[in-house]
């Protein structure tokens, strides 16, 4: 088994690394799966496979904070006004937020975390990434999907039945979020070497996070319409899209570093 410390690196002439990083993938990134819908649901079985929008008010200009599963196959998304979602998905259940049931969650999501890796960042109340690299051997020696499947079972069993999330690894943070990103709801995906340029041909630009309209159109303006595309590229040409020493950073970013 390849140990973290055994990542053989290769280097350009201003010390960029040029291959695919080919260590063993160690980051994890866990997100809950619409979030305060589905604590909801846990929390009211009867809403379980319903379309539920939970918001910051109700009141009928009020605007939706998250949707489940059920509602989003309507076209309801977060951000809309109720009464747009509501023309969408008459059957529509909306619920006002319940903030101290969601931190509740929070936590016990941070504690499942926890016991895994000393190194846990949340990124918000319902994301949060483990570096499994300066946790114990015997730890992540047991295989990151081992543990993904783990974790999400422990998350049914101690937090609630209903609860659901996504899991990717990979060798960076970047690829371990767009491996969560791959197969929701529920889903556990891993990105190595072995296999990025196959998940990036699924993709657009704009799936990539931290790629949106305008990002895209500098790509665009140097020849990049795909992230495979993107991935080809030199440091050089993404240096030139990006104007800036963000186009280097992409580079790494994509090739695991």
């Amino acid at each position: 088994m390849v140990e973290p410390a055994d990542q053989q690196k290769q280097f350009s002439a201003d010390g960029l690394n040029l291959e695919h990083n080919q260590a063993l993938p160690l980051v994890m990134h866990i997100d809950l799966n619409s979030c305060f819908a589905t604590i909801e649901q846990q929390s009211r079985p009867l809403l379980r496979g319903r379309p539920v929008a939970v918001v910051n008010r109700l009141v009928e200009n009020t605007s939706v904070i998250t949707v489940s599963y059920e509602a989003k196959a309507y076209g309801v998304k977060a951000g809309m006004k109720y009464r747009q979602a509501k023309r969408l998905c008459p059957e529509l259940v909306a619920l006002d937020s319940d903030p101290p049931k969601y931190r509740w969650v929070y936590r016990q999501l941070l504690r499942i975390m926890n016991s895994y890796s000393p190194a846990v960042v949340m990124k918000s109340i319902d994301e949060g990434i483990i570096d499994f690299a300066v946790a114990p051997e015997a730890m992540w020696s047991r295989g990151l999907e081992t543990i993904g499947k783990e974790i999400k079972q422990r998350l049914r069993t101690e937090v609630g039945s209903y609860m659901r999330c996504n899991i990717g690894i990979g060798t960076n943070r970047f690829w371990a979020k767009m491996a969560a990103s791959l197969h929701k709801p529920d889903g556990l995906d891993v990105v190595t070497a072995q296999n990025v340029q196959a998940v990036l041909s699924n993709l657009t630009l704009r799936d990539l996070t931290g790629i949106a309209r305008h990002n895209e159109q500098r790509l665009n303006a140097v020849g990049i319409f795909m992230p495979l595309q993107m991935y080809a590229s030199s440091p050089e040409a993404l240096h030139t899209a990006f104007n800036s020493i963000n186009g280097e950073k992409w580079y790494q970013r994509l090739h695991g570093w």
